[in-house]
């Protein structure tokens, strides 16, 4: 029988020292944290200051590893801590390093791919956490929904099952709806990313509108790039 019960509420940092301060410690641990964004306001560096904190291993579906890792080291941070699963080529690129072009199979079997490391991820233990860049890519695939579903309730149980914290970016306006709400009410933490023009700016903000365990952050918060994510606590004068 599978025991779903947590083993402590206690936090884990995320890697940037005042969203901890703001969150007491940091997020709940066993979490599964959704960050919700518009790709341009680079949610990529969020991700890349959680891989600091502790060991993580890192599902890159966009890009081939190695330039990932160029990204996050080019940005001032480590990448030591970091075991990249790289989805992008066992999907797209054959044995010989070419490009795939007709594979009818292949999106079922990146399940079955994603299915053997999260098992073997799990059976190592410790303390870590696991990040999906992105989840979006597998919630795109030609597969059945009750896939989908699986692969985010495996990763919920075992969030709270291993009480690590399991992070997955999810692209804004390009799902639909009910697999967007399927997304963030399975989810414990939810990261409202988004970018806007204003005048002749664009101004970037974090909102944690959803979080088990803890007070959510009712206010939104503006951050810029600049070696990891910072965040401006100051609040706008009209």
């Amino acid at each position: 029988m599978i025991s779903l019960t947590k083993q402590s509420t206690s936090s884990r940092s995320t890697g940037i020292e005042i969203l901890d301060k703001k969150l007491d410690g940091g997020l709940p641990e066993g979490s599964l944290v959704c960050i919700y964004a518009n790709p341009i306001s680079m949610p990529e560096a969020f991700l890349y200051q959680f891989a600091t904190v502790v060991k993580t291993y890192y599902f890159i579906t966009s890009r081939p590893s190695e330039f990932v890792k160029e990204n996050i080291e080019n940005m001032g941070l480590s990448a030591e801590k970091i075991e990249f699963i790289d989805v992008f080529t066992q999907y797209y690129m054959n044995e010989y390093g070419q490009f795939v072009i007709v594979d009818r199979y292949r999106d079922k079997d990146i399940f079955d791919f994603i299915d053997h490391h999260l098992n073997r991820i799990q059976e190592s233990g410790g303390k870590y956490n696991v990040i999906f860049d992105s989840i979006s890519f597998f919630l795109k695939l030609d597969v059945p929904l009750g896939l989908k579903e699986w692969l985010i309730n495996k990763l919920y149980i075992q969030a709270k099952q291993t009480n690590n914290v399991y992070y997955i970016y999810m692209m804004k306006n390009v799902h639909p709806v009910d697999i967007v709400n399927m997304v963030l009410d399975v989810s414990d933490v939810v990261f409202d990313i988004d970018t806007e023009r204003i005048g002749d700016r664009m101004s970037s903000r974090l909102a944690i509108p959803k979080i088990r365990d803890k007070t959510p952050m009712l206010e939104t918060f503006k951050f810029y790039i600049s070696e990891g994510v910072q965040i401006d606590t100051s609040r706008d004068i009209a």
